[in-house]
């Protein structure tokens, strides 16, 4: 085999990034046919981050530790092109989970955060039969006092040495922190702010009646998220869900109806006073299988590695060559010497 070919071939697996396509059961082997899934397109939902010791959302400086709370409802799923495959089943689907970040850069009004292990840290996929999930209180995303029917499909971490996010806020006068449909947090206003996040979620448990080929050794799923604030497509949430299973105060009062937490903890200006900051996180997630990556020095040695082969077996036969025109082969075959 030609040794150039080989080498690019093993770094071609090495560097390898797949996603794939898997099969899914939306309801659990009910009336909604199994499905070719390669993604998962969450409508807009939730992400609280809440300081950890002396941390500041106002000031974020170098080494503040963040705790990060979201949850989503299902908005579709994806095929295996990676188009809108509808919502057939997907209405019960939900997620919520909680990792923890820490600051490493701030410029001016955008600071960027890296994923770190610690805190409550944990992914959760339901599908909940009686669907009870309310954005505006926060409420029905898991097993709550609102909610006592939804079935744990998949569970799994979200992975600290990758993942980061970033949120620019922009100078510009605050406003109403909900803009979705009536306002429901009167009095509550917002900075205006943008942000992404890219996640790396480490599967370890699943449903197989959700699941009924399950899934590939090494899968997990990779979440891309899009933030923003104040809310414009989603209500904010007045409670969030810790990895206990307890809801914690996010927004707070509201004018819904129904189970919401008592206690505003983003304050009258959420990302000003507040001792926490809401955003409005739009979230996609891609099933997908990713090989490690080697250390560059790595990909260096084994670069040299079969260009030395490569270089020893040509002189090799090329010593071959000359010793047996010279007539010192010996009777096996070998050359003498060598």
């Amino acid at each position: 085999m030609d040794l150039r070919k080989l080498f690019f071939a093993i770094l071609s697996m090495m560097l390898a990034t797949t996603s794939h396509a898997i099969i899914i059961n939306a309801d659990g082997g009910g009336a909604v046919p199994a499905m070719d899934v390669k993604g998962l397109d969450w409508a807009p939902g939730n992400t609280m981050l809440t300081p950890v010791g002396n941390a500041s959302i106002f000031s974020h400086p170098l080494g503040d530790v963040f705790q990060l709370y979201t949850h989503a409802s299902l908005g579709g799923f994806l095929d295996s092109n990676g188009g809108g495959i509808g919502s057939p089943g997907s209405n019960g689907w939900t997620y919520i989970a909680g990792y923890q970040q820490q600051v490493v850069s701030t410029v001016g009004n955008r600071v960027v955060l890296g994923t770190i292990a610690g805190g409550d840290n944990f992914f959760r996929l339901y599908f909940d039969p009686t669907p009870d999930a309310n954005a505006g209180n926060g409420t029905g995303f898991g097993p709550d006092a609102t909610n006592s029917d939804p079935i744990l499909i998949l569970s799994g971490t979200v992975n600290a040495s990758v993942g980061q996010t970033a949120i620019s806020a922009r100078n510009v006068p605050p406003g109403s922190l909900d803009n979705f449909g009536p306002d429901n947090y009167p009095g509550v206003e917002s900075i205006t702010a943008v942000g992404s996040s890219a996640l790396r979620i480490t599967v370890e448990s699943l449903d197989p009646l959700y699941f009924p080929v399950g899934l590939a050794p090494g899968m997990g799923l990779d979440f891309q998220t899009l933030f923003d604030t104040p809310f414009s497509r989603a209500d904010p949430s007045s409670c969030f869900t810790n990895g206990a299973g307890m809801l914690i105060n996010g927004a707070g009062p509201n004018t819904l109806g129904g189970l919401e937490c008592g206690i505003n903890t983003v304050g009258s200006i959420n990302g000003i006073n507040g001792a926490n900051l809401i955003l409005m996180s739009d979230s996609s997630a891609i099933f997908t299988q990713v090989a490690p990556l080697p250390e560059p020095i790595s990909l260096v040695l084994l670069g040299v590695g079969l260009a030395a082969m490569g270089a020893g077996k040509s002189r090799r036969k090329t010593i071959r060559n000359e010793m047996g025109q010279a007539g010192h082969l010996n009777p096996t075959g070998g050359i003498d010497g060598i």
